[in-house]
């Protein structure tokens, strides 16, 4: 499956477009960010993730919506799980959502929320995801654990997806690697290092520790689906068709099952250093991507 994140900084018209678009396109999802401010550039118009995502919902019909990536130091995760019920009902069961612990020191400290280390961070999204996995189901839910406690919450709307919306963790090291195993549907992994050969390399890793940790704890590693997030590693994404189609396939072989890759929209100039510009694609080569790189991959 094939998926485009939307950076949402232009007005809320521009980027329901900008959604229509990726749906005309055939992509299967698109996405939005899900960040208080984003740090690197902190005068962009950021538009707030859940909310916008509720309207883009609305605004579209087939392609599946959700947030690429909900920071869950942020929210409540009972709160979040109420959010995330109401956008998978505008939708008409066609969420998927992405949490993760966060990365952003400055964007904790803007909110009064405290920059856990690492493992503390990993610690966190343990126990909301646990709760989300619950919680996205509906009904009441108790939890008792160091960073959340839930007191027989009542939990509504009712999902109108069965049994729940599709939980996507992000998770790079190995304690956040295991909370996707344990709860989630799809684990999120970003590329590191510099070229295509070493962010390749790195998922590769991380995919060969998921399968020992689905071994460890029982479960099918082939019931897990696993996606890359392109754009926030030295990756020439979008070099030429060629380039994508060759970066794809090696990703398929290291046993990548989903894509994510970044939207630039040249209406913005400022859009163009939110992230790495080299590692962004235009509506242009998204077309010439859909129409010539990914049907064989489909097939």
């Amino acid at each position: 499956r094939f998926g485009v994140l939307v950076f949402q900084i232009l007005p809320f018209p521009l980027v329901l477009d900008d959604f229509t678009f990726v749906e005309r396109a055939g992509f299967d999802n698109a996405w939005v960010a899900d960040h208080f401010s984003w740090v690197p550039q902190q005068d962009l118009a950021l538009l707030e993730g859940w909310t916008a995502l509720a309207a883009l919902a609305a605004g579209t019909e087939r392609i599946r919506v959700g947030t690429m990536i909900t920071n869950v130091a942020t929210r409540n995760p009972a709160m979040l799980a109420k959010q995330a019920l109401t956008v998978d009902q505008i939708s008409g069961g066609r969420l998927d959502m992405g949490v993760g612990g966060g990365f952003f020191q400055r964007e904790h400290e803007f909110l009064g929320i405290p920059f856990l280390d690492a493992k503390g961070r990993a610690q966190r999204l343990r126990e909301s995801v646990e709760i989300l996995d619950k919680a996205l189901r509906g009904g009441r839910v108790s939890f008792t654990g160091e960073h959340y406690h839930l007191d027989d919450a009542p939990i509504q709307p009712a999902p109108t997806q069965q049994p729940r919306p599709p939980l996507w963790v992000a998770a790079q090291g190995p304690t956040s690697l295991k909370t996707a195993a344990l709860f989630g549907d799809t684990v999120i992994c970003m590329g590191e290092g510099d070229g295509l050969d070493a962010c390749v390399e790195s998922f590769r890793a991380r995919m060969a520790r998921v399968d020992q940790i689905c071994g460890e704890i029982g479960r099918d590693p082939a019931s897990l689906r696993r996606c890359y997030f392109g754009g926030f590693a030295d990756e020439p994404l979008f070099a030429s068709p060629e380039v994508t189609a060759d970066f794809i396939a090696r990703l398929i072989e290291a046993s990548a099952t989903d894509f994510v890759l970044p939207l630039a929209n040249s209406a913005v100039p400022a859009y163009e250093n939110s992230l790495r510009a080299h590692s962004m694609a235009s509506r242009k080569q998204m077309e010439r991507i859909a129409d010539d790189v990914l049907p064989a991959f489909r097939s």
